[in-house]
């Protein structure tokens, strides 16, 4: 059952990536090409996810580590969760960085796709299946290690944002999120043999590909962005 889980939540990854680079607004950040407003809002729902995602990671780890289940898993999750701490005050600290207010980013309403992932977080973290954080994991690790640097190197090569360099904290996190974090995942996962286990994480990646690229989406037809740092 290893191969076939690892295969299937591979290709789950490989769908996300195509998913995102059908929306025009990671094409944009992709090639360079996006404006103010396209950076900004897609900061701005990547705030709600991270904000959300650290404590429930957490919870899910500690968790699995109280019911003594699966704890490489266990222990894994909970290096995720210590991985991904700070870094919504990163982007809060990318969209200040262009003279945005962070208390408006904070006070937001997420897009109804953000929305609906961070739901599915919270559901994981209280499930009788946490594990199916690493769905979402090993996703996210993939998308950043595909995509992350290109969108770093596009965004500094033809500088359309005004001080885009000085705002590019948390995407360059993401680059650091390389081959070698998917590789670990993909160690760890074959090992799994509890069928609803391996369900759960299966699920979670489906939900986590179709919620992402809806939260891209959500962003391509947005046109008001968050609100400008009051000066003084």
């Amino acid at each position: 059952m290893g191969a076939a889980f690892l295969e299937a939540l591979h290709a789950e990854a490989v769908a996300l990536v195509a998913a995102v680079r059908q929306t025009r607004s990671a094409r944009s950040l992709l090639d360079g090409s996006a404006g103010i407003a396209t950076y900004a809002n897609a900061l701005r729902e990547a705030y709600h996810y991270q904000h959300a995602l650290q404590p429930t990671l957490a919870l899910a780890a500690e968790r699995m580590l109280d019911h003594g289940r699966h704890m490489p898993l266990a222990l894994l999750l909970q290096e995720k969760a210590r991985e991904v701490a700070g870094l919504d005050l990163k982007v809060l600290d990318d969209l200040e960085a262009l003279g945005f207010s962070r208390a408006d980013v904070a006070t937001s309403m997420p897009a109804p796709p953000t929305q609906a992932w961070i739901a599915w977080f919270r559901f994981l973290g209280r499930s009788d299946h946490p594990a199916g954080f690493l769905g979402v994991a090993y996703l996210l690790e993939y998308l950043a290690a595909t995509c992350a640097g290109t969108a770093v190197d596009g965004l500094q090569r033809t500088a359309r944002i005004a001080g885009i360099r000085r705002a590019l904290g948390f995407l360059r996190n993401r680059v650091e999120a390389r081959e070698g974090h998917v590789r670990t995942l993909a160690a760890a996962l074959p090992a799994l043999d509890d069928p609803a286990e391996i369900d759960a994480i299966l699920t979670s990646a489906r939900m986590t590909r179709m919620l992402y690229a809806g939260m891209l989406r959500a962003v391509d037809g947005m046109s008001a962005m968050p609100a400008r740092r009051m000066a003084g």
